[in-house]
């Protein structure tokens, strides 16, 4: 099979999931800040929903892998005690050369990359990373501006440790550039911050990707000192930028399958009629349940193949 996924809007084929089961129900009004919830969902409609964003990827020719389906022993019984395994994304990310495997910040999730690692590898993705203490590394950080650029963002769930790491290991063999993206603490992942749809447009919530400077480490050797936010739009990028409110909604976590289509929560009106203005077909997708979790549509799937973009 194939895989790498060194972009955020090559055309999508394949991805790994989680269907939501019994261990939402875990969740209750004493212990959801402990997994990380923002409130607590009802499991019948919360999958439900998850099973119509599965629905609309399938029908755009994406193949889903399912976690459940791919382990089995512990591994399977431990999903079972993992609400947040639904948010497949923050485990790691699909390079060219093989996957880069988190290591979770929370505890509540910290055998997720364990059980997503071992799904990988029956699938037949190789491995190309591990993290371990004290390097701390969650997907979700990781956005791809194009198969040679990596952008990480780290505070709040990934530290600095683990761009080290992915910067020693990666530069000058699987990316050109890494630009590493300090975080203000209220951003939880740079995906939740920043999205790239094309060569030229962006979704983003601009104040926490200019608040302090990035460093861009070059295949030369290089570094560079940039304010992101001014950097991309030098780049040609148009930023559409998110409102406090429309970023607590996840407005700019959207996932781009190709083709200039675009999945987003539906309530995010106004992006949706932005990105439809500069030709983008975007899909609603009803996420009044998920959302409860705490996480969004970009969250819920870990890409294994993008196709490649010509740079």
């Amino acid at each position: 099979m194939g895989y790498g996924a060194q972009s955020e809007y090559g055309k999508l084929k394949s991805v790994l999931m989680h269907i939501p089961g019994e261990e939402v129900n875990i969740v209750n009004g004493s212990n959801r800040e402990d997994y990380l919830f923002r409130e607590v969902p009802d499991l019948d409609k919360f999958r439900e929903e998850h099973e119509k964003f599965v629905k609309i990827l399938k029908e755009e020719g994406v193949k889903v892998y399912l976690v459940e389906e791919e382990v089995d022993g512990e591994l399977l019984e431990a999903t079972k005690l993992c609400p947040n395994m639904v948010f497949t994304r923050d485990t790691g990310t699909v390079t060219k050369n093989g996957a880069i495997i988190g290591r979770m910040k929370h505890h509540a999730r910290s055998v997720e990359p364990i059980i997503v690692m071992e799904a990988l590898k029956n699938i037949g993705v190789p491995i190309q990373m591990v993290m371990d203490a004290p390097a701390i590394f969650e997907g979700g950080d990781a956005v791809w501006l194009n198969e040679e650029t990596l952008m990480i963002g780290y505070g709040p769930r990934t530290n600095e440790e683990a761009v080290k790491r992915i910067l020693m290991d990666g530069l000058g063999k699987t990316f050109k550039n890494l630009i590493s993206v300090p975080l203000p603490m209220r951003r939880v992942h740079l995906d939740g911050g920043l999205m790239i749809l094309s060569n030229n447009v962006a979704v983003t919530r601009i104040e926490d990707i200019s608040m302090y400077p990035s460093k861009m480490y070059m295949e030369d050797g290089k570094i560079r000192i940039i304010n992101l936010a001014k950097w991309l739009m030098e780049k040609g990028y148009e930023l559409i930028t998110v409102t406090d409110r429309e970023d607590r909604m996840f407005g700019a976590n959207l996932v781009a399958i190709g083709d200039r289509k675009v999945l987003s929560y539906i309530w995010n009106r106004r992006i949706m009629r932005e990105l439809e203005r500069r030709g983008f077909d975007v899909i609603g997708v009803e996420g009044y349940e998920l959302v409860k979790g705490g996480g969004g549509l970009h969250c819920m799937i870990l890409p294994i193949e993008r196709e490649s973009i010509k740079i």
